[in-house]
């Protein structure tokens, strides 16, 4: 978002990286930033008006996200090493492949944050928000849980 408002509001596509590929996809599933044609057969990604509301208030911001993955639920209770926000999280050794990249992108939801752990290492922990989705989550499947024990005793119970 700091790339795209810096420059005008556009990019050409091509130019992102990969890294920014995926920063963009997920922010235009959020729809502050969106793709246009660009001169002949070529796109630029832009920053929509919602995206601009956003950059304006401070990247503050009251959306409601719906639909969480059972990789990034996954992902949520391995990096929830401590129930308190001292949580030293995992170290980025440990995250590889698809799991890296689903961490990046809840890093953009604001549910993981990235540090300087010790000897140039970088690690992930959980944000208060990461940590409000894994309790809603916890209750949600607690409540799933209840409902399919009612069930399987029976109307009688």
């Amino acid at each position: 978002m700091e790339r795209l408002s810096g420059s005008g509001g556009a990019l050409p596509y091509e130019d992102l990286a990969y890294r920014e590929i995926v920063a963009s996809e997920e922010l235009r599933k959020l729809r502050l930033v969106d793709l246009k044609p660009s001169g002949r057969s070529k796109l630029a990604i832009i920053v929509t008006e919602k995206g601009q509301t956003l950059i304006a208030d401070g990247y503050r911001t009251d959306q409601i996200v719906v639909r969480v993955t059972a990789p990034q639920i996954d992902l949520l209770r391995h990096l929830n090493n401590a129930p308190s926000e001292d949580s030293v999280g995992q170290p980025i050794n440990e995250l590889q492949g698809v799991t890296l990249d689903v961490c990046r992108r809840m890093s953009l939801r604001g549910w993981v944050e990235w540090y300087d752990g010790y000897y140039g290492s970088r690690w992930a922990r959980l944000t208060a928000a990461g940590r409000e989705v894994l309790e809603a989550i916890d209750a949600l499947d607690e409540a799933i849980a209840e409902m399919n024990e009612a069930r399987r005793l029976g109307p009688l119970h």
